[in-house]
């Protein structure tokens, strides 16, 4: 009987080797992302401290959902994109965060980019409605 190897799977699959010039590029590019993080996490707890200066606390976020909630209160919905933004950044702070291939490379900024852009964006399109809703901004 012959034995046949299987592939291995997930983590126990050895690594493909990185050239030292890989790991360097892949630290460049981890550290591109981490401030880009820095960076939306900054606009974000500005947008936040903004919304919480102009309107009352208990504000809500407007929304008419299945469960038959009147809205999601504003500190929840603006603390919602900066702890995603926070995982975000985390990730960056692996110590494996900067194995990277070539293409890994080119593929982490721009996903990275567009990414915290749309959660930037979330944060923001959340902080008009709720200016709106809290009457320190016209519809």
């Amino acid at each position: 009987m012959e034995t046949e190897k299987q592939p291995v799977p997930g983590p126990e699959r050895p690594a493909r080797e990185l050239s030292e010039e890989d790991l360097l590029l892949g630290k460049k590019t981890v550290r591109v992302i981490e401030i880009m993080c820095l960076a939306a996490i900054a606009v974000c707890a500005g947008i936040a401290v903004f919304v919480f200066a102009s309107v009352p606390l208990d504000t809500k976020l407007p929304y008419n959902g299945q469960f038959g909630r009147n809205g999601i209160p504003m500190p929840i919905a603006m603390l919602a994109v900066f702890l995603v933004l926070t995982g975000l950044w985390r990730a960056t702070k692996k110590p494996d965060a900067h194995h990277l291939s070539k293409g890994a490379r080119v593929r982490v900024p721009i996903l990275g980019a567009v990414l915290i852009l749309a959660f930037v964006g979330a944060q923001w399109a959340m902080a008009h409605a709720i200016l709106v809703e809290g009457g320190a901004l016209q519809a």
